[in-house]
């Protein structure tokens, strides 16, 4: 057994994805995975179980009302990826990656781990000079009349309007992707935060909630790791470095790309496109942005 756990979950809908997660961490030293299944097939389930990957049940480990679940039984990974050490005991370090996220480049995505070692928890947040828009705001004759974001939508909705308007302009925190050290004690401050986020909220997004207000309001101390440890591919495409023959943030120093991730690409997250990427030597390919056995 190794020391640090990857960690994701996936219905039947998304288990090519979480196939595609599971073959980009192989040749990683020091990682095993693991699974949470919240509706795989028999077939999906055996084919992890072959490769000697754990596959365990995702629970409800927040109680939430049956009229809020309404058969997404998949939001179940909302809550359980805050509890992957009550899952899998034994590990030093826990890694959750969503099931539409994969590995890129190995020595970036060791960041997770250093961060994790030396502050408990480490989480990309959703800032970078490449996604200038931070807030949508609407206007009416010279007056905001409407100001919107992810924090300000989900805690509006989850704790109170006026925590939203507090954070309002303050960045997102990605739940895609983040690690966390068995030690870490403010595992309790998250967990309390995702408790009161899901009792009147929606549950799609609690958990960001949670990390939001355990960061800015009780003022956990993160390691907040630079945006191409996770890079959202709907924000803004990567470049591509034919001399690496990897993934690269747009812009220099074109550092490499630890995790790709394809939150809100649904036509890519279903089927093999192809877009026009910029090289870092200036031309163009034609490339998808999942991950293939090469």
């Amino acid at each position: 057994m190794n020391k640090n756990l990857i960690v994701s979950s996936s219905d039947e809908n998304y288990s090519h994805l979480l196939k595609e997660l599971y073959f980009s961490t192989i040749n990683l030293n020091g990682y095993d995975f693991a699974v949470l299944d919240c509706g795989l097939s028999e077939d999906s389930k055996e084919f992890f179980k072959q490769k000697n990957v754990q596959v365990l049940e995702c629970k409800w480990d927040i109680d939430v009302p049956s009229y809020k679940v309404r058969g997404r039984e998949y939001l179940k990974a909302q809550f359980s990826r805050f509890f992957l050490d009550l899952y899998f005991p034994g590990y030093e370090n826990y890694i959750w990656m969503d099931s539409d996220t994969w590995i890129a480049c190995p020595n970036t995505f060791d960041y997770y781990i250093q961060g994790s070692n030396q502050r408990g928890f480490a989480i990309t947040p959703q800032v970078d000079r490449a996604s200038p828009k931070l807030v949508n705001i609407k206007w009416f004759m010279n007056i905001p009349s409407k100001i919107n974001s992810i924090n300000f939508k989900n805690i509006s909705k989850s704790i109170s309007k006026d925590l939203a308007k507090k954070y309002a302009g303050h960045y997102t925190l990605n739940a895609g992707c983040f690690a966390y050290n068995k030690k870490f004690d403010g595992m309790k401050t998250i967990k309390k935060n995702l408790n009161n986020a899901s009792r009147k909220g929606r549950l799609f997004g609690s958990d960001q909630v949670a990390l939001a207000i355990s960061l800015f309001e009780d003022n956990l101390d993160f390691e907040l790791l630079p945006s191409y440890c996770n890079w959202l591919c709907e924000h803004h495409m990567p470049k591509f470095s034919i001399d690496k023959n990897t993934f690269v943030e747009p812009y220099i120093p074109n550092h490499n790309i630890g995790v790709m991730h394809l939150a809100g690409l649904d036509e890519d997250r279903s089927a093999n496109v192809f877009h026009k990427i910029s090289t870092t030597d200036n031309k163009f390919i034609e490339k998808s942005l999942r991950y293939k056995l090469i």
